[in-house]
């Protein structure tokens, strides 16, 4: 019997919001190591970064290493191993996993320099909850938010008999849970002591998530929506049954929404 060979699928990706993907293995850039001087942030760093104040730069994921920091020489790329890690179930299948999913080079005007926000104070009684910066010091290589990236993933039919499109529709749905965590926890966040503009942004984060789950989709749709990269907090991590827990909460403030939010378009080769 003659094997087949490996399907071609053509994916493309729209990010919703800004999009954290830093290598473990790589601390950083250091001002004080001599990494990077206050002038190498002028091109990259976002209106609301206070360069002044930025000790460490965590880099976005890149080929090579770099003695400095330097964003106009620098390979970036999204790694397929961080797309195939959102869909669900597909490490837990037996034998080999059937799908294959290259990475993306991502143009280097699209990366650019944030801080994090974090919603801060959750679980504390004594002080009023509020949006502020999370590690105010550090900067964050992301990519912008409304960029969009084709790709390619090859799946083996004599390895699986789940199609790709079995594994982004769990994903999905699995995404689309999470969001609804987020949704309630805010409600709750909401009803609590927070000042005014803060209120405001977190309203705001509600009702953008609420929009893109309301958003119609086709039963044939062949766009998913997915989670990606790091900042997600455990609400957007995983699927709990129960309230209350605690999780931090992330979210990119320009576009007020979670951090890695991203639809994903399959499109099965003709070759």
């Amino acid at each position: 019997m003659t094997r087949q060979s490996p399907r071609k699928y053509h994916y493309r990706m729209k990010t919703y919001s800004t999009l954290v993907l830093s290598p473990r293995d790589h601390q950083g850039f250091y001002k004080a190591a001599g990494d990077f001087a206050l002038e190498d942030l002028d091109k990259r760093a976002s209106k609301h970064v206070k360069k002044d104040r930025v000790n460490i730069i965590y880099p976005f994921y890149q080929y090579g290493t770099y003695p400095r920091y330097a964003p106009a020489e620098t390979q970036y790329y999204i790694p397929g191993s961080s797309i195939k890690g959102a869909l669900t179930r597909i490490g837990a299948e037996e034998g080999k996993p059937s799908l294959t999913i290259d990475d993306i080079r991502v143009k280097n005007e699209d990366i650019q320099l944030y801080h994090l926000q974090k919603v801060q104070n959750l679980s504390k009684e004594d002080a009023p909850i509020e949006i502020d910066e999370f590690f105010p010091n550090v900067a964050v290589e992301m990519l912008r938010a409304d960029s969009e990236y084709a790709g390619e993933l090859f799946y083996d039919a004599s390895r699986s008999e789940n199609k790709p499109e079995h594994y982004f529709r769990e994903a999905d749905q699995a995404t689309r849970t999470k969001l609804k965590q987020l949704i309630q926890k805010i409600k709750e966040i909401l009803e609590q002591e927070i000042k005014g503009e803060d209120r405001f942004n977190l309203n705001e984060l509600r009702n953008n998530v609420q929009a893109i789950l309301d958003e119609p989709k086709a039963d044939n749709s062949n766009s998913y929506l997915l989670i990606l990269g790091g900042y997600k907090g455990l609400m957007l991590s995983v699927i709990s049954g129960r309230d209350g827990y605690k999780s931090a909460i992330y979210l990119d403030k320009m576009n007020r929404l979670p951090h890695g939010l991203v639809q994903v378009t399959l499109e099965q080769s003709s070759e």
